[in-house]
C-alpha cells in the first residue's frame, strides 16, 4: 500500500497549512475512497477533508497533460512513484520524495529519477535539497514552504510566481537534456548489455553485467 497511515497524516497537516490547497487522489474503489475521507474528517476536520479530490484513471497523453496543472507532486516515501514519477517530471511539475528506508529500493527509487532529471549544476543541486527530503518532518516542511511560496498574480492571465515556477522551469527546459529522457543512450547502454550477456554465455562465463 503507498498511502500508509503516516504518510496520509502528514498529507493532511500540509493541506491544513495551505489555504485554498486540494489533496488531489487517484480514484480508489468505492469503499476505499469511502475510508480516506472518513479518516481524514475525523483526523483534520470537515474543511480540510473537503478539499481532497478524487479523480478517474486517465489515458496517457491526458494523465500527463493534466499532471502539468499541478503546483507540488507529494510522492508516497514507504514505496516511491516510478513510472508516474517519470511521467510529472517529463510534464514539468516538481516532484517532493523522501527516501524513508536507505535499504529498500522501492522507497529511494523517485529520488534517483529526480536526480537523474535534473542538470549537475548549482541549480541543480539547489533543486534535490528542495526536493528531496531527509525526514518525514522535512518532508512536510518542505512542502509547506514551497507551496506558500506560490503566489498567483490576481487578475490578466494569473501568472504564478515563486520557488515551484523556478523548479517547474528547471525541470521543463532539461527535460531534452536530462539522462532520465535521454533514450538514445538507454537503448544503445541496454544493446551493450544484451552483447555482454551473450559474449559471457558464450565463453560459460558467470557473473553480473553494469549498465
Amino acid at each position: 500500500m503507498q498511502i500508509e497511515p503516516t504518510t496520509f497524516r502528514t498529507w493532511l497537516r500540509i493541506l491544513a497549512r495551505i489555504p485554498n490547497a486540494v489533496l488531489w487522489l487517484l480514484r480508489f474503489p468505492d469503499l476505499g475512497e469511502q475510508n480516506l475521507r472518513e479518516t481524514a474528517t475525523a483526523w483534520a476536520g470537515e474543511e480540510t477533508a473537503s478539499r481532497i479530490i478524487f479523480t478517474d484513471v486517465a489515458p496517457k497523453d491526458a494523465h500527463i497533460s493534466r499532471a502539468k496543472v499541478l503546483d507540488l507532486f507529494l510522492d508516497t516515501p514507504e514505496c516511491n512513484a516510478h513510472t508516474t514519477a517519470t511521467d510529472v517530471l517529463w510534464s514539468g511539475t516538481p516532484l517532493l520524495t523522501y527516501p524513508r528506508y536507505e535499504y529498500k529500493m522501492c522507497s529511494r527509487m523517485a529520488s534517483s529519477i529526480l536526480t537523474s532529471a535534473l542538470p549537475e549544476t548549482e541549480a541543480g543541486r539547489r533543486a534535490r535539497e528542495d526536493l528531496i527530503a531527509a525526514s518525514d518532518e522535512d518532508y512536510e516542511n518542505k512542502a509547506i514552504r514551497l507551496c506558500l511560496s506560490q503566489q498567483y498574480e490576481t487578475g490578466g492571465e494569473g501568472r504564478a510566481q515563486g520557488r515551484l515556477s523556478e523548479l517547474r522551469k528547471l525541470l521543463f527546459e532539461e527535460r531534452w537534456r536530462s539522462k532520465l529522457f535521454d533514450t538514445k543512450r538507454w537503448v544503445r547502454d541496454l544493446e551493450e548489455a544484451y552483447e555482454q550477456v551473450w559474449r559471457q554465455w558464450v565463453n560459460g562465463e558467470e557473473g553480473d553485467v553494469w549498465l
